[in-house]
């Protein structure tokens, strides 16, 4: 008995790290990584929907999800087809679905992702020709809008918004970010702010923009009232 006791904790201890680093490398948004956690561990499919603004890690709550699980597949809304889509599941059946770009996705394809979803059957037919598939898979999808994504699929979502990050955030991310890019950590502070106000962007692909655009405080500035002059809108 007691052996077994300290087999279980193991198994535990073990479950528990997975869960805590699997998001490591996102800055904040806490309570959603807990949901992931719970979805990606539950027994049954749940499906979850990140919306959100461009910049907000979506995206990348999707790739870490697909480095940490082997039998999950990244496709892109906005290139995706019903008959694309539906060539993908029979290829690969993949237990996790990751779905960038959702909202982008045609709404054939929706069709075909809601009966996945609702049923776990995939079907086709093609001239008198039929395949079918039975699979259970759990989808992770990301979206600016929900107003071109068909009523009936959202509503087999978790939907959750994902705030915008505070300039707290949007620093560090910064530090992290440009640290890569071997940009010291003074020099993006200063990419930091300035994009955050002088720009007025909350998107941190913009810091990685000046940061590969500009060597030293001075050339921030430079490349930042470049920006600011020729930006649309």
């Amino acid at each position: 008995m007691k052996f077994l006791k300290q087999l279980l904790n193991s198994v535990g201890c073990k479950r528990f790290s997975i869960r805590r680093s699997t998001f490591e490398t996102i800055v904040g948004h806490n309570d959603i990584k807990q949901i992931l956690h719970r979805a990606v561990i539950s027994e049954q499919p749940i499906h979850v929907l990140l919306m959100g603004k461009p910049g907000s890690a979506k995206t990348m709550f999707l790739t870490e999800i697909m480095k940490k699980l082997k039998d999950s597949y990244f496709i892109v809304g906005s290139n995706t087809t019903k008959a694309g889509l539906v060539n993908q599941l029979f290829e690969k059946e993949p237990k996790y679905l990751l779905i960038d770009e959702l909202d982008k996705m045609d709404g054939n394809a929706q069709v075909s992702l809601l009966h996945l979803m609702e049923t776990g059957i995939i079907s086709e037919t093609k001239i008198g020709k039929t395949r079918q598939l039975e699979l259970t898979s759990w989808v992770f999808a990301t979206a600016n809008t929900c107003e071109t994504i068909i009523e009936p699929l959202l509503s087999r979502f978790v939907v959750l918004k994902v705030p915008e990050y505070t300039f707290e955030e949007f620093t560090d991310i910064a530090i992290r970010r440009l640290a890569k890019e071997k940009v010291d950590n003074y020099i993006a502070t200063i990419i930091a702010e300035k994009v955050w106000n002088e720009l007025g962007s909350r998107d941190t692909r913009d810091v990685i923009k000046v940061g590969r655009l500009a060597n030293d405080g001075r050339q921030v500035s430079y490349v930042i009232d470049i920006m600011k002059k020729h930006r649309c809108g």
